[in-house]
This record gives C-alpha cells, structure tokens and sequence, in this order.
C-alpha cells in the first residue's frame, strides 16, 4: 500500500464555484466587513476576457467593434464568511483501507478552504480527538491556508498506529462543541468532518443546540463501504465499539448485520435528529473519478440554489 503524499492531496483540489453558500449566517448576522474580489454580482470594478470556468453566463457583456472575443464584468462585493474547520483526528480516521478516510478529510478541507480563500474569506482549522489537539487561527490567503492544510496532513502522519505504536486517541465530540462555545466569539460557517461513530450520545445535548444556535454547521460524514468488505470471511476482527468505544472481537459473519444497524442508526441521526436542528449533512464514499468530490459538489450546489432564494 502507497503511501499518502500531500502533493496527492494537492493534486486533487479545486474549488465551489460561487463561494461559501453560508445560508443561516447572511440571514442573521450582516456580512461585509471587507471587499472581496470576485465575479458575480456587485458593484462594478472592470473587464476582463470571459472565461466560462469562471465566469457566470449573466457577467457577460458586449463591446462595440469586438465579436470575436466575449467579455465579462469584473465586480467587487462586500463579501466575508468566518470558516471555521472542526475535524475529527482521532484512531478512528485511520480505519479502512487505502487512507480513504484521510484522504477525503484532507481534500474536504482543500476543497472548501480554497473556495474561501479565493473569496478572501478568513479560514482557521481545530482538530480534536478527545481533546482539543489543534488550533489555528482564522486567517485570509492562500498560502496560509495550504500551511494548515499541511499541518493537519503532518498531524496525520505522525500519529499513524501503522508507523508507530501510540495509546488510541477516542473522539470526545463534547469537548470540541465546548471548545466552539468559549473561543469562537464571531459566528462562523463550520463544517464538522468525522466518521461521527457514536454521536448519538451528543446529539440531544443543550450544548450542541446552543453552537448550532449561533454558528452555522454543517456535517461531513466520512464513509468507506470496503472497510466491512474487506474484513468479511471467516474467524475473528477487531473493531471499535461505537458505545464505549473500547475495541473489541467481533466474529466475521456478524458484520454483514453489524453494518446494517450502523448505516440506519447514522441515516436516522442525518435524516431525522440533525435536520431537525437545521443542520445539513453529506455522506462522503471514496472512488474512481472523484466520486467524494461530485457528492461535494452537489452538496454545495444545493445549498447555492437555496442561497440564492433567501436573497
């Protein structure tokens, strides 16, 4: 198995066409604390060569005396959305195969933060097990921000139990929450990235209410199917008991139905308990041709549909 290599993550990447579609945020709270470049609407700053990429079809404008070449306005918006990452750096990332579950949490991060960089928004990163590991400060610019994305993927590495034995490091969802609660005074737009194996227990706390009450979240659930798949057969696997989180034997043939119940208790907690809150949720599954990304993808999309609703 090859290892996994930032420039892999790198290579990956791209962006949201049309920025953060923060919904909540632009209802409640006025953005517009600096003018950020971009191209959309606005007020109107210059031209520029159209470039459909990028550019919207309704930027386009027509010149006098030019038909071979097609323009688009270039405007400036009162634009920002705090980001604030939430990312789960526990044992359980590193279960499945492949680094799937490293690599979609590494490019989930690239894929959003860059969009808001792009956007001049400020991005910041905490990572946590069941403790606060990691936390750095929101900041603009595209440089910096391949500096966190770097620092989480070293974090990553480091800690891998296949390269060196350290005691497992469970997730304490509560504590993260709280260390939202006392530090993040702006409301922010955060996307939470876990497995979110055992969430259930944290779910109906007056902690998490109070954080969705003031900040945006929004829940990426990394998913690798192959992980039951390739563990089926016969004799005995270990794995990590969702309720006391303590790992445990469990006989193969069990998996099949063990599977089975964790894949409705999630389904009810996304569909039912989260969306009750108002809290949107996307279920990332590695593969082929950047199947992650097109779920991204899509999420976003979506959220810009409704976005574009509520103006």
């Amino acid at each position: 198995m090859r290892d996994l290599e930032f420039k892999d993550v790198l290579s990956a990447l791209t962006h949201i066409r049309g920025g953060i579609p923060a919904l909540r945020l632009s209802s409640r709270i006025r953005l517009g604390e600096h003018k950020s470049l971009f191209f959309g609407q606005g007020d109107f700053f210059d031209i520029k060569e159209f470039d459909p990429d990028v550019d919207m079809p309704n930027m386009k404008i027509d010149l006098d005396g030019d038909e071979d070449t097609e323009y688009a306005r270039r405007c400036i918006e009162a634009h920002e959305t705090h980001v604030k990452f939430l990312v789960d750096l526990s044992q359980s990332i590193y279960a499945g195969i492949d680094h799937n579950r490293r690599r979609m949490l590494l490019e989930a991060v690239g894929f959003i933060g860059l969009t808001a960089v792009r956007f001049m928004d400020p991005v910041g990163v905490i990572g946590f097990t069941d403790r606060v590991v990691l936390d750095m400060p929101d900041k603009t610019g595209r440089s910096n921000f391949y500096y966190y994305l770097k620092t989480v993927y070293d974090l990553l590495e480091s800690n891998d139990p296949a390269k060196k034995k350290l005691l497992p490091a469970k997730t304490d969802f509560l504590a993260a929450l709280d260390f939202i609660r006392r530090c993040c005074n702006k409301p922010c737009f955060i996307p939470v990235i876990s497995d979110f194996v055992g969430f259930e227990k944290v779910v109906d706390s007056p902690l998490l209410r109070h954080v969705a009450s003031r900040h945006e979240l929004i829940f990426i659930f990394l998913d690798d199917p192959l992980e039951f798949l390739s563990a089926r057969g016969s004799g005995y696997v270990s794995l990590d008991d969702p309720e006391s989180g303590k790992r445990v034997s469990v006989s193969r043939k069990d998996l099949p139905e063990i599977e089975r119940d964790l894949r409705a208790r999630r389904r009810y907690l996304r569909k039912k308990q989260l969306q009750r809150m108002g809290i949107d949720c996307v279920v990332l599954e590695y593969g082929a041709n950047g199947r992650h990304f097109n779920r991204l993808y899509r999420f976003f999309t979506a959220r810009h549909k409704l976005q574009s609703r509520h103006r």
